[in-house]
């Protein structure tokens, strides 16, 4: 009967002293989220260009660019597609205003045009140009009346969108948008 009684306290003995179990292969899931990724940040919307001479060479002179799209309205119809190229300067900068398509001639203008700028902010500015950004058309705003200075403070101190408008000659309204973003950084390089 000892026996009995010994047998079993011995396997039990055994049993609590054997080795550990093998490890596992399998790697556990980790609790932690993977690392986020910062998002990259949205090209400007301005770029940096060089003036070329009449043989199509470059020269040293640079300028800002930004492109956008809008409407406009004359006596032929209303809210009909326009291009419009901001071109910006050491010096002056000009607007080119393209109509129903972006390969068209710059528009010309035989009068004053005015041209109203509204930030996101509320803030507002108004200015009156007269004279063409050059011989084939466009708009330019000088130095003169500080209309260039005020011009690239407006949009050095705006956020965001820029809603402008352009009131022509024999009734023409044209409308479109330009973003502030990234236009201080690209100035920086001229």
């Amino acid at each position: 009967m000892v026996k009995k009684i010994l047998f079993p306290l011995l396997l039990l003995l055994i049993g609590c002293n054997s080795p550990n179990p093998p490890a596992s292969n399998v790697k556990p899931k980790s609790s932690s989220k993977p690392k986020a990724v910062a998002p990259k940040p949205a090209p400007s919307p301005w770029i940096v260009k060089t003036y070329v001479d009449a043989n199509g060479e470059p020269t040293g002179r640079k300028f800002v660019r930004l492109d956008a799209d809008g409407t406009f309205s004359d006596l032929t119809g209303s809210d009909n597609y326009l291009h419009a190229a901001f071109l910006v300067n050491k010096d002056n900068a000009g607007i080119l205003l393209n109509k129903l398509k972006k390969s068209n001639p710059a528009e010309k203008f035989s009068g004053p045009v005015r041209i109203k700028m509204k930030n996101s902010s509320g803030k507002e500015l108004e200015m009156t140009s007269s004279r063409g950004w050059n011989k084939s058309g466009g708009i330019l705003i000088e130095q003169n009346n500080n209309d260039y200075s005020q011009f690239r403070i407006f949009i050095l101190q705006s956020e965001g969108v820029i809603n402008v408008e352009i009131l022509g000659d024999s009734s023409s309204v044209y409308n479109f948008d330009i973003n502030a973003y990234g236009f201080s950084d690209a100035l920086s390089q001229i």
